[in-house]
């Protein structure tokens, strides 16, 4: 946890002994009255948080000093055929971290649809993840997420003028270290473990995306996603 992060006025209140950020403070940070620790509101500046009382029961009070503004996420959406959860859940954290500006979850003619309606998503613990990818990345912004039950649904919501790519070692047009950005935004779309369907093939190419490699070697898709985030990313000179 290289961040401490509040909800908007939640640094107001005594954060209870029980919650993640406590536990971090005492057992790990080992900080004490006056310390100040590196904080941030979501969606909102970075600070310090200087701990101005432990209360007998073992909760935190904080006064925050805002400071700077976090970095801009980078322009990327990622499409990903939905994988198993506790990959989905990693992923999240991770391209979180990475700075990615959205993600999007779908289900796919070759996958698994009831991936879609595990705890991940009807409990909300995806958000969980973000907020742990944003600590480790350091940063107050957070990623947008969706969720759909197909690609086509997903292919509305995109914004204009993006440059539109997706991964397949079908019939690749250009390796993916060779894209060159025409527009400010990119979305790349990557499958899931078994791939894309011939019917899902025809969309890409009725939308006009752009079909792209990663090589010869057939990647997992939470591979996959890492190594086409990092492409993307140096291309658009966000690292």
């Amino acid at each position: 946890m290289n961040l401490l992060l509040f909800y908007p006025d939640e640094w107001k209140q005594a954060l209870p002994p029980d919650d993640p950020r406590s536990v971090h403070i005492r057992t790990i940070l080992k900080s004490s009255v006056s310390d100040s620790l590196d904080a941030g509101v979501i969606n909102g500046p970075l600070g310090k948080a200087v701990i101005r009382e432990i209360l007998p029961d073992g909760s935190y009070l904080f006064d925050f000093q805002s400071g700077a503004e976090p970095s801009p996420l980078s322009p990327l959406t990622l499409i990903i055929g939905t994988p198993r959860p506790p990959t989905a859940k990693r992923l999240i954290r991770d391209l979180t971290a990475a700075g990615i500006q959205k993600m999007i979850f779908i289900g796919t003619d070759l996958g698994e649809k009831s991936y879609l309606t595990s705890r991940l998503w009807s409990r909300d613990e995806y958000k969980e993840a973000l907020l742990q990818g944003m600590a480790q990345g350091e940063s107050t912004r957070m990623p947008e997420i969706e969720k759909y039950y197909s690609l086509y649904k997903s292919l509305d919501h995109l914004q204009m003028e993006t440059d539109l790519l997706a991964l397949d070692n079908i019939s690749p047009e250009i390796p993916l270290k060779d894209y060159s950005p025409r527009h400010k935004q990119c979305c790349l779309a990557i499958g899931p473990e078994r791939g894309w369907s011939d019917r899902e093939r025809e969309i890409f190419k009725e939308r006009g995306f752009t079909i792209c490699s990663l090589g010869q070697r057939v990647l997992r898709t939470e591979t996959a996603a890492h190594m086409g985030n990092a492409l993307i990313q140096a291309a658009l000179e966000f690292i």
